[in-house]
């Protein structure tokens, strides 16, 4: 039987609010954020995006781009492995195969020139940032987290600031 839903909370994920608790439902790819006993937020996201996130939800000090194209060209099983992890250090070892093979392909990519890089690492750039992406379906839907590149490593979630939030 597949696990249907997993549960996150400020002890999984950093960026999180204390008091409150994330709902992801892997079969539907919705998202909710629970707090003080209501829905504060919730959305579907694209099957790229609902990867990309859940390995940012688990990072806690972000993910390189291997390990975010890992999870995101992974097959569904081991993405379904990769979901019950009790922790980010259990999911790279569940990755690791693949994540090798990444920075290995990532490696030769910049060697080539950054052209070549910049067209391997489109697809993060697409979950992470675009319209249908991980950061504009997290702030459209009121989530007050926010996903920041970190500069040529790969990108990390955090908190929006309460200044931006009321804004």
């Amino acid at each position: 039987m597949r696990q249907k839903f997993v549960y996150l909370s400020p002890e999984d994920v950093p960026a999180l609010p204390a008091e409150y608790f994330l709902a992801l439902n892997a079969d539907e790819r919705i998202v909710t954020l629970l707090g003080h006993g209501r829905v504060c937020a919730q959305c579907r996201f694209s099957r790229s995006a609902f990867r990309l996130l859940f390995v940012l939800l688990r990072a806690p000090y972000g993910a390189d781009y291997a390990e975010l194209l890992a999870c995101l060209r992974c097959s569904e099983a081991v993405f379904r492995k990769l979901l019950m992890a009790p922790s980010y250090e259990q999911m790279l070892e569940i990755l690791a195969p693949q994540i090798a093979r990444w920075h290995k392909h990532l490696e030769r990519c910049s060697n080539q020139g950054q052209d070549m890089l910049e067209k391997e690492l489109k697809i993060v750039r697409r979950a992470a940032k675009e319209r249908q992406g991980v950061n504009p379906v997290l702030q459209k839907n009121g989530f007050a987290l926010t996903v920041r590149a970190l500069y040529r490593k790969g990108y990390l979630l955090t908190r929006v600031p309460l200044a931006q939030q009321a804004g």
